[in-house]
């Protein structure tokens, strides 16, 4: 029996559909780079990378050091990039070591990718990240050009990339604007004598958008895990969406019209009903919300809007689960790791009945991950970022 009271489910078939219709979309010169991050989105990133590499994928990308090393710990045979800077000798050693792609976004980082590479005697790929509008890291058009005049020993470097990533990817002339001061920079570093084989710009935005910018490969990562981007985009990828994330009802309890639930009291029931009791609460990020600003003035009132219509407990824009095929509301506050489900009286449920929630995927997954097809139906078990391998029988 199961130790775990929830879970992850992954769609192994979903995963392979996506990854099939974003190919049908590349030229055969186009490299996939595969954005696994944050432990695949949520979706683990052992089990996607290797679902992924069987299936002819052979490159992919994370963020972090700790992320990469934790794939080629598990005997994982497929090439890694890092798609943020390391900081100090002993990550750019262990990197080195492990045989990780670089991404150099700075003189420093040459610096030290040169003298660590020779010290090591080991060859190291590299792509260089130019920084052309969001602000975040990389080399300007100007500190790039001093990358060829530095006196560094370049014989265990191999300049494979260069990339640069698109911030405002609906604004087309904004887009257009980086990408033409990417291209001059590129032409300007071939001119001086430093030819790269592989530049990109391409996440999953455009990718959709802007074929033309597919260049020599294409950073995708929500589109593998079935989500499409936000924004207005043409939808010609018929996307399946691999994740649910599932919990055991833990109690049950009968309670009269008017009854009081939650911390504070915030919600009161308008008839007898069922409260189903589910362990999770939002440490597992159920009715969390991201955290940024509005975009702009009609964004700031489409959130104001959910607010209003949640505390008037309009159902539209409840918490709902599904439960025996069946929507129901959380009602309450939403404790740590609890929340409270209100079922109409009439309706069976038990303790132990299966509940499906909406938790956002791009969490990182605390929790058992169960991988699946369309032929053993979640029968293989494996794990998330922190828990055990489980075999089937454990």
């Amino acid at each position: 029996m199961t130790r775990y009271n929830k879970w992850i489910e992954i769609d192994l078939d979903a995963l392979k559909n996506n990854l099939q219709q974003v190919r049908a979309c590349l030229e055969d010169r186009v490299r996939l780079i595969a954005v696994i991050k944050n432990n695949a989105y949520g979706h683990g990133a052992l089990e996607s990378a290797h679902i992924l590499y069987q299936n002819g994928v052979d490159f992919f990308a994370v963020s972090y050091l700790e992320e990469a090393l934790e794939l080629k710990q598990s005997g994982f045979k497929g090439r890694i990039m890092l798609l943020a800077p390391l900081w100090n000798e002993g990550e750019y050693t262990e990197a080195i070591k492990n045989n990780i792609t670089l991404t150099i976004a700075s003189l420093k980082d040459w610096e030290k990718a040169c003298h660590l590479s020779a010290r090591l005697h080991m060859l190291t790929a590299v792509h260089l990240k130019i920084e052309t509008g969001l602000g975040r890291f990389g080399f300007s058009r100007e500190e790039v050009l001093k990358l060829l005049k530095e006196p560094y020993d370049r014989e265990y470097i191999y300049i494979e990339g260069i990339y640069t990533h698109m911030a405002q990817a609906h604004n087309e002339n904004y887009t257009q604007k980086q990408f033409s001061l990417f291209e001059h920079i590129c032409i300007e570093l071939e001119e001086a004598g430093l030819r790269i084989p592989v530049k990109h710009c391409a996440n999953s935005t455009v990718f959709i958008k802007y074929p033309h910018l597919h260049l020599d490969a294409v950073r995708i990562g929500t589109l593998l895990t079935g989500q499409y981007p936000a924004g207005k985009l043409p939808h010609f990828l018929e996307l399946q969406d691999p994740y649910k994330y599932k919990c055991r009802i833990i109690s049950l309890k009968n309670l009269k019209k008017g009854s009081k639930l939650g911390y504070n009291s915030t919600y009161k029931i308008k008839s007898d009903a069922r409260i189903a009791v589910i362990p999770v609460g939002y440490c597992d990020g159920l009715a969390l919300e991201v955290g940024n600003p509005p975009s702009g003035f009609a964004d700031m009132l489409k959130l104001l809007g959910k607010i209003v219509f949640r505390y008037l407990n309009i159902p539209r824009f409840n918490f709902n689960v599904k439960i025996r095929g069946q929507y129901f509301p959380v009602q309450g506050k939403v404790f740590m790791q609890m929340a409270l489900v209100e079922i109409p009286k009439k309706v069976f449920v038990q303790v132990g009945d299966e509940v499906e929630l909406p938790i956002k995927k791009t969490l990182t997954a605390k929790n058992e991950l169960r991988l699946y097809t369309s032929e053993n139906e979640a029968g293989k078990k494996s794990h998330g970022a922190g828990v055990t391998y489980l075999t089937e029988g454990e």
